[in-house]
């Protein structure tokens, strides 16, 4: 909320601005010294740019009055933040009746808010309410504070903080399709997306140009449009903001792991101010034989009109990738069971990777953000993004052991290893993805009730081409146990013939309305409606010709509010999205000979349609430092379709054409305990079955683990161990845990618990950070992911990383 300071200096207007000064104090607003040459006015106070300066000449008195004032604004707000000031001094003595020159003082409008009660976090999403608590569904936000605090480095590791999320189609440390997620037990396939607009391309994401990230959970496509049948998963990115600001940090950590990265912002005047940061990871994967990350980055944002009534954001980011991808180890049959063969004796480090396979990739994103506030009562926004990536790409995938391969492994024998996929895929891929959502932003009355509209057109296109690769001289021949990885004289050729392209297009129109019928009850209700266009073309298949699907569909979703209190907030909803085919082109497997994920041969395929019912409550305790959710849920999903190892849609298995029903509940508790106790925690329980399959029907949903927790604490023990003024120190911990799921419908393969004790300690000095993390200290057997009864990606297993920082 704006407010402006117009401070009048003299001696009738003493009290007023004492009373002034200790209220923006009081409130939160940081107090520091300003330049000299800075004249009043310079400007608005507002949570986004420090403008306003308190200076001139007082009498003793005055200023008497004002420390006075500045003291007790202070004192009272110490217990938020005690660094949240800077005392005014002067080196001249006065008595009363003597006038004597202060320093300019500036007061810095943002408030000091509690960042870890994720209940007030922003979302910078404009087709979305404000933020998480006036959202009527579940919002699991991962804050800026727990990544620094974890040193997370991509998206995967953020997302292990959030119970209900498992990777997808067993592809760990960087598989085909990229970071593949459910939600929910839910496909999320394509549903990532930065600051609300689409992240086109399937990559392994750094969220080094990322501030926080926010996990929309169950059906959304009433906000995001055709395809987010399971959720969305949206990073807000890095903007530059008033003030100067320079950080960097350098880590250093197993599996000869170096991360270096720095983040300057440069105020350029009042209202103008540059970003610019960027990241270098050099990795070896810990226990992962063969296994590589590398990747670099580097990201600029130029904010204008910081702090008035039209703001633009200008942001480029760009991520490049050199790798070689897991594809895990295989899984053994032990009776009727598949089960990972990491559990049965062989090594976590044993990886069937080759010298040839590799992950080469390249993104480069353009996103423009602009606001306009035309009047108290209407705000328009344009946000636009281009995107263009490339990918090279080749791996390496084990089948499952068994019959006579598992009895030769049982007995301590060496087994020669059979391939999936006929060995691996290789591609070389390139596309390209535009979007834009224009919209309106209202708030008015109608006789008793409140309106808060939001309404506008949504319209995004994906161009995707891919190769195909042809090997020459490669040898299926490994061991299960000390495989072979230099293949000399193995190459992989990318002929014409292997050539296919891909398209689709989204015209979406929106329209969300919250009526207020009174201060405590208001209804909630959006609409959306998609049409939805896609084509494909394959060589291998070029005389059927270009194939076309398109469809239309409304996605409605419709809530009921009741807010007893400012800070409470209880909710019913119901939302349906639909997933037509052919959403994901840039994310397919597909190879060569695939017909697609389009129609073809006379062959209409519906969308899949997903349904959700939560009923939950949302709710601020301690004077808004700790924040408490909880909700239970139900989703039924239709019509499901998927695709084999060639990118084929089936109707037989995973997902299998079947239906699910999930149902569940989940709980968190996120922010400050106390004034040095903060905690990060949540918990989720899930319960669903297959439905609409004859084969399979009442079966437990796969990739669907029944518990999961995740908590995070931290206490600053300084005032312990310290004496005053001798800097900050911290200590962390927490554990992450997922119970056994099964990985297919059929039931014959089973993944066991995953658990990791995670802890942290940093010390902070003047402008100087020191950390240590050690991950999963009890070295469990834990994994990414799994791929139905065929393989299973191991993750590391003990752990530590140190990080250095510098601060100004």
């Amino acid at each position: 909320m704006e407010r402006n300071f117009r401070v009048v200096f003299g001696y009738v207007k003493t009290f007023q601005v004492v009373l002034r000064l200790a209220f923006a104090v009081n409130n939160g607003f940081l107090v520091s010294r300003m330049p000299e040459d800075c004249t009043f006015p310079c400007g608005t106070l507002n949570n986004s740019a420090p403008r306003t300066v308190v200076s001139g000449s007082y009498s003793g008195k005055q200023k008497r009055l004002l420390l006075l004032a500045l003291t007790a604004g202070m004192g009272l707000g110490a217990a938020e933040d005690a660094e949240a000031q800077d005392a005014v001094t002067t080196d001249q003595k006065a008595s009363d009746g003597q006038s004597i020159a202060l320093p300019a003082v500036r007061v810095h409008g943002k408030e000091q808010i509690n960042t870890l009660n994720t209940n007030t976090t922003t979302l910078d999403i404009g087709r979305m309410p404000d933020n998480v608590r006036e959202t009527p569904q579940t919002v699991s936000v991962v804050p800026k504070q727990l990544i620094e605090e974890q040193r997370l480095f991509t998206l995967d590791q953020a997302l292990s903080n959030v119970p209900g999320i498992t990777m997808s189609a067993g592809e760990g440390n960087g598989g085909m399709n990229g970071n593949q997620f459910r939600i929910r037990g839910q496909q999320a396939r394509g549903d990532i997306y930065e600051d609300g607009l689409r992240d086109f391309g399937n990559y392994v994401r750094d969220v080094y140009n990322t501030e926080s990230v926010e996990v929309v959970k169950g059906p959304s496509g009433e906000y995001f449009g055709a395809g987010n049948v399971g959720g969305v998963i949206n990073q807000t990115l890095k903007k530059a903001h008033s003030g100067n600001a320079f950080g960097a940090d350098q880590s250093f950590g197993s599996g000869m792991q170096y991360r270096g990265s720095a983040d300057a912002n440069y105020e350029i005047n009042a209202h103008t101010a540059l970003r610019v940061n960027g990241m270098y990871n050099k990795q070896m994967v810990a226990d992962r034989n063969n296994v590589r990350t590398d990747r670099y980055g580097a990201a600029a944002d130029l904010g204008v009109g910081l702090g008035t009534k039209n703001t633009w954001h200008l942001n480029y980011q760009w991520l490049g990738s050199r790798g070689r991808p897991d594809y895990g180890v295989s899984m053994i049959q032990i009776g009727k069971t598949y089960r990972p063969i990491t559990e049965y004796g062989l090594p976590r480090d044993t990886n069937y990777s080759r010298n040839f396979d590799r992950d080469m990739g390249n993104v480069h994103i353009v996103t423009s953000k602009f606001a306009s506030v035309l009047s108290k009562w209407l705000t328009l926004s344009n946000d636009t993004r281009y995107s263009h990536y490339t990918r090279n790409f080749a791996a390496t995938t084990p089948a499952a052991c068994s019959g006579a391969c598992a009895t030769s492994f049982l007995a301590g024998g060496n087994p020669t290893l059979t391939y999936g996929a006929g060995g691996g895929m290789g591609y070389d891929q390139a596309g390209w993805g535009v979007q834009n959502v224009s919209m309106g932003h209202s708030k008015f009355r109608t006789g008793f009730m409140h309106h808060d509209i939001r309404a506008g057109v949504d319209i995004n296109y994906t161009k995707d081409d891919r190769l195909y690769g042809t090997w020459i001289n490669r040898v299926n021949n490994q061991q299960i146990r000390a495989p072979q990885f230099e293949y000399p004289g193995t190459m992989l050729t990318f002929p014409a013939t292997g050539s296919r392209t891909a398209d689709f297009r989204d015209l979406g129109l929106f329209l969300a309305d919250k009526i207020h019928l009174t201060k405590q009850i208001s209804v909630y209700g959006t609409v959306r409606w998609d049409d939805y266009r896609s084509t494909y073309w394959s060589a291998a298949q070029s005389s059927i010709g270009v194939q076309k699907q398109k469809s239309n569909k409304f996605s409605p979703s419709a809530s009921l509010m009741y807010e007893p209190l400012e800070n409470t907030t209880f909710y019913f909803t119901f939302s349906q999205s639909y997933k037509p085919v052919g959403t994901d082109v840039s994310s397919l497997t597909m190879s060569s000979t695939s017909i697609g994920d389009v129609a073809a041969n006379g062959r209409d395929l519906k969308p899949q349609r997903s349904d959700l019912y939560e009923l939950g409550g949302k709710a601020d305790f301690f004077n808004k430092r700790l924040g408490v959710t909880g909700a239970i849920f139900q989703i039924e999903q239709n019509n499901s379709f998927t695709y084999d190892d060639d990118g084929n849609i089936i109707t037989g298995f995973q997902d299998a054409g079947s239906g699910r029903r999930i149902r569940g509940l989940e709980v968190s508790a996120t922010g400050k305990l106390t004034r040095n106790w903060e905690i990060y925690g949540s918990y989720a329980y899930m319960g669903g079955k297959v439905t609409n399959s004859a084969l399979y029907g009442g079966n437990r949903a796969p990739q669907l683990p029944a518990n999961s927790l995740s908590v995070w604490s931290t206490y600053d023990v300084s005032s312990l161990v310290l004496k005053p003024n001798n800097g900050k120190l911290q200590a962390g911990g927490g554990v992450q845990y997922s119970s056994g799921y099964w990985s297919n419908e059929g039931r014959t393969g089973r993944m066991p618990d995953n658990v990791s004790l995670n802890g942290m300690i940093s010390y902070d000095i003047s402008h100087y950070h020191v950390q240590f993390n050690a991950n999963n200290l009890t070295n469990h057997r834990n994994y990414a992911s799994a791929f139905s009864t065929s393989r299973a990606v191991p993750l590391s297993g003990r752990t530590f990383l140190g990080s250095v920082g510098l601060r100004f």
